[in-house]
């Protein structure tokens, strides 16, 4: 059952007032607030997903990254983290370390009552980062993590509160998707307060620009109506790189790490999709013999795109559903942005932010970005006043860490 929040009235917010966080309605009970629409997790219907995408014409069929994602998919993931050549996670970490206590100065400067880390996971790099905002702060905080794994939330919570003790800063956690945490920060109980978000692992490239618009534009500006929403400050983490030397070695790793998680998906597909009287059928489609992976640096899309391609023509039908595929068809899963500054100024200014700060690391061309909420000027500087109105959140999209 979900945990409700204490509903407490609201005066109209004025602009020139704080609201601070000992203020706010804090959940009672569990540490992790369920704030789902709907009972159905992410993974839910996935089987559905395959099929459909791979009923697609031919040049438009996908498999849905989801399948990346699986028990097994994680832990083989976790092998192509500790790979040298992959450098997103590694230089981040890195870039963290040598900076927080320059950017946990900036987060406290701006005088913010919550702290919201989209995607949080396991929450490895926030204790040491909560750590040196503690220090610069004097009044309370309060930092919720969201994300959709229940599990790995409350894991991950116990495992923060063990590590380390707070002043000034009360840890929570959000059980839902990003749209659900875009709908509860719009809540008539905690519009007023403002907050600062963290988007960490560069995982805002991993879809095409106008999606990343409509992301952030969710978080920005009230979902149902386009209001502006309290924003102190949006923290993001951008990939950068564009030396394909470097992004090659790093999404094709030495050792076939890159190649095991991508193809696992197919073994995946097959558990999802083969009870019943179509097992040979799926077994045909999903034979890890009748796909290979590939991966290609797209320079004019600044993006690497992984796909799954087929080495034979295959045709099965799957709960009545005839699938066709051409030898040689190319079918993507995963991408990941490699976002130049010009396109992070575009993005960002879409979506009603602005670059403030940013700290960067010059090897990799990977920076963290602060920016400000800028609602007023994103509409002068594009000329079009309606822009934020009709930005609408990605309906149930969540993007995965450091691909």
């Amino acid at each position: 059952m979900a945990t409700s929040v204490t509903s407490t009235k609201t005066r109209p917010l004025d602009k020139h007032t704080l609201r601070h966080s000992h203020d706010l309605p804090l959940p009672k009970g569990p540490d992790v607030l369920d704030i789902r629409s709907s009972q159905e997790s992410l993974l839910h219907n996935l089987d559905s997903k395959i099929l459909e995408g791979l009923s697609q014409p031919q040049g438009s069929k996908s498999f849905p990254s989801l399948l990346l994602w699986g028990e097994k998919g994680q832990v083989l993931y976790d092998d192509v983290l500790e790979a040298p050549e992959y450098y997103p996670y590694r230089v981040e970490d890195e870039l963290l370390q040598q900076r927080v206590d320059d950017i946990a100065r900036k987060v406290a400067s701006t005088g913010t009552d919550m702290l919201i880390e989209l995607g949080a996971g396991n929450m490895t790099k926030t204790a040491q980062f909560l750590s040196a905002i503690d220090n610069y702060i004097s009044s309370p905080l309060v930092y919720y993590a969201l994300d959709v794994d229940q599990a790995l939330l409350e894991r991950s919570i116990v495992a923060l509160k063990r590590r380390v003790t707070f002043r000034h800063i009360e840890v929570r956690a959000l059980f839902g998707t990003y749209d659900d945490g875009a709908n509860w920060l719009a809540s008539p109980e905690i519009a007023a307060y403002r907050r600062t978000l963290m988007f960490l692992g560069s995982s805002i490239g991993n879809d095409e620009q106008d999606a990343a618009v409509r992301f952030l534009s969710s978080f920005t500006q009230a979902p149902e109506t386009g209001v502006p929403q309290n924003v102190a400050g949006f923290l993001l983490a951008v990939d950068g790189c564009q030396d394909a030397a470097k992004i090659e070695a790093a999404y094709d790793v030495p050792g076939g790490y890159s190649r095991r998680w991508v193809k696992q998906a197919l073994e995946y597909a097959r558990e999802l999709l083969g009870e019943g009287i179509d097992r040979a059928e799926v077994d045909c489609i999903f034979d890890d013999n009748n796909w290979k992976f590939e991966g290609r640096w797209l320079p004019e899309r600044q993006r690497y795109q992984t796909y799954l391609t087929t080495t034979c023509s295959l045709t099965a039908t799957i709960r009545g559903q005839t699938i066709t595929l051409e030898e040689g068809e190319r079918l993507p899963i995963i991408s990941s942005g490699k976002w130049t500054r010009e396109t992070v100024d575009g993005v960002s200014l879409k979506a009603g932010l602005s670059i403030e700060k940013s700290w960067k690391n010059p090897e990799f061309d990977y920076s963290e970005y602060s920016f400000s909420s800028s609602s007023a000027n994103i509409r002068a500087k594009c000329g079009n006043r309606h822009l934020l109105a009709a930005a609408k959140p990605q309906e149930g999209g969540q993007w995965h860490c450091h691909y």
